[in-house]
């Protein structure tokens, strides 16, 4: 009697099983008193403790995103986005360096084979970097000598290799479909402390500089050939993600800390609600008020309706790389739409629950106050603009012209 051909699948073709996933949330959820006891010291520094470093570094936080064919742990976006709404109930401003580090460290993983050897050669490792500005590409025999400064490089003392947005000397033309990726280790860069904010004081967002920084033909991708081409023909293909859109993904996981964050908010103003009275008033604590009651409940609910949209979206991602699909220009529109329209929950739910914890959570040493600040800044990425999401979807539904390029959305 004949059987079916049972096709073995290689491991490296598949996310991270359930146990391994599971295990990620769970090392994310023990990591939180350590994160929540040494966020005031990193806000203060302005960049993640020894400590949190060390932990991170211990538990493969920092490569959770990165393929298995690269010695990463390979998780799907949804077991990311799990383990990243945890991380940042501990810290927001290390939830930012978590998601900055495997996403720039993942987007290297789409690269030319030349540069995923130089990068990934000695195992897996941390990127991270800029784009915008742009610094500057001058040919020479060999390779390229870099010059430029890129602000807001978070996550720039966790990483060994720098991701940078450049223009070819003599480039005159748009910005956006002018930028190539250089990657330049960084023992060749120095790293400027520019990083003097009001949110996410805790990322290392600090500025990294290339002077006359030579790096050979092979860690270079130009713009015609740039990191995130589906090329099947690559030595270093065939993971799940491979096969996934740079944007979109980046963008939609990069949602899941803001959502942890906000839900850590709620925490406290619920914790509080038993015993804190309604001022000026003779209700008493604010479990007794209708008007508290309501307004937590639509918080929460604005929380978990951002929730669904999130895993419904990371869900597709995991399906087109399972399935060896793609997304459609369409699907892309919509996915801006819909991040835009958890922006707007997540915005929403923070300030609703700041009236509800009233104006002392916004003392420096509340909690709360670190936690509203980090996800009022996050929320202003310029990924993260819910009028540009918006318009996008409405010109694609309308058949408008676009004000983006595809890649950009």
């Amino acid at each position: 009697m004949a059987t079916a051909l049972q096709v073995e699948i290689p491991d490296h073709a598949t996310f991270a099983d359930k146990a391994t996933a599971d295990a990620m949330v769970a090392k994310a959820i023990a990591l939180r008193p350590l994160l929540q006891a040494e966020a005031a010291a990193g806000e203060k520094q302005r960049s993640p403790t020894k400590a949190v470093e060390q932990a991170l570094f211990e538990n493969r936080i920092l490569c959770a995103m990165l393929p298995k064919r690269l010695g990463g742990v390979g998780l799907s976006f949804t077991d990311f986005c799990r383990m990243q709404i945890e991380i940042a109930k501990g810290d927001p401003s290390i939830s930012w360096v978590v998601q900055i580090i495997n996403g720039t460290s993942w987007v290297t993983s789409l690269a030319p084979d030349s540069v995923q050897d130089a990068v990934f050669g000695d195992g897996p490792t941390t990127v991270c970097g800029a784009y915008n500005p742009p610094g500057k590409a001058r040919k020479v025999d060999g390779g390229w000598i870099i010059n430029g400064a890129w602000p807001y490089t978070s996550g720039s003392r966790q990483s060994k290799w720098a991701q940078q947005g450049v223009v070819l000397e003599g480039y005159d033309g748009p910005v956006v479909p002018g930028i190539s990726m250089c990657y330049i280790p960084f023992s060749d860069l120095t790293i400027t402390d520019s990083w003097f904010v009001t949110g996410m004081q805790g990322t290392g967002s600090d500025t990294s500089v290339a002077k006359d920084v030579f790096i050979p033909e092979g860690q270079m991708v130009l713009m015609d050939e740039r990191a995130g081409q589906i090329d099947r023909t690559k030595r270093h293909f065939g993971a799940p993600s491979d096969v996934l859109p740079v944007v979109p993904v980046v963008r939609t996981t990069g949602i899941a800390q803001l959502i942890g964050a906000v839900e850590a908010m709620l925490e406290i103003v619920r914790a509080e609600a038993a015993t804190k009275p309604v001022l000026t008033t003779i209700i008493g604590p604010r479990v007794k008020s209708g008007a508290y009651m309501r307004d937590l409940g639509e918080a929460a609910a604005a929380i978990d309706t951002a929730k669904l949209i999130l895993f419904h979206l990371v869900g597709d991602f995991d399906r087109v790389g399972l399935t060896d699909g793609a997304l459609t220009l369409e699907e892309k529109a919509r996915h801006r739409a819909q991040c835009a329209q958890m922006i707007k929950l997540i915005h929403s739910a923070s300030e609703s629950l700041m009236f509800l914890a009233g104006s002392s959570a916004f003392s420096l040493d509340k909690p709360i106050s670190r936690y509203w600040k980090d996800v009022s800044m996050g929320l202003r990425h310029i990924q993260n603009i819910p009028t540009i999401g918006y318009e996008i979807y409405g010109r694609n539904i309308a058949g408008g012209d676009m004000i983006s390029p595809p890649g950009a959305y």
